[in-house]
């Protein structure tokens, strides 16, 4: 199955934005970082990768990494978009003050899969691109703006990364 392009650009519909609100919640950040992160590479693998879009929101992937520490293979659904070819991923842990361990993976291994497909992760540095990058993943996701003042008053800077293929 292959990745759904997820383009920043693109208008979004009433129930994606219900969706958005749900997510953005406490309640919905609960469920993300919580049993929706075991569920959703079921129900990605399930429906093929189309239950996102099937439900109206976000569009997200299994990441698959290797442990920093352990060296194991480590899952977990992230949410994506795409600049040009590239998938593009925030490491918001909802705005909470430490980093997610995918993020630490990625640092430590940087080949990883994302849904079924191999890339190779790098993390934004450059400062005009992280900006530029930012800006178009709260157009996928309004609550990027909200954790990165949550993150950034906790001091911690959230870490965008872009994926190439393999």
């Amino acid at each position: 199955m292959g990745l759904h392009y997820v383009d920043p650009n693109k208008k979004r519909g009433f129930i994606y934005r219900l969706n958005e609100r749900f997510s953005r919640s406490r309640v919905g950040r609960a469920y993300a970082l919580g049993p929706g992160a075991r569920i959703d590479p079921i129900l990605f693998r399930a429906t093929g990768g189309r239950y996102p879009w099937i439900l109206g929101s976000s569009a997200t992937a299994p990441l698959v990494t290797t442990g920093a520490r352990s060296g194991q293979s480590r899952q977990v659904q992230v949410t994506y978009f795409h600049d040009g070819p590239d998938p593009i991923l925030v490491a918001s842990n909802g705005g909470k003050a430490n980093h997610p361990s995918w993020c630490h993976n990625l640092r430590a291994h940087p080949e990883c899969e994302l849904g079924d497909e191999p890339f190779v992760a790098a993390e934004v540095t450059d400062e005009d691109e992280y900006e530029r990058l930012f800006a178009l993943a709260s157009r996928v996701f309004a609550g990027y703006a909200e954790y990165r003042i949550k993150a950034t008053a906790a001091g911690r800077r959230i870490p965008v990364f872009r994926l190439t293929p393999h």
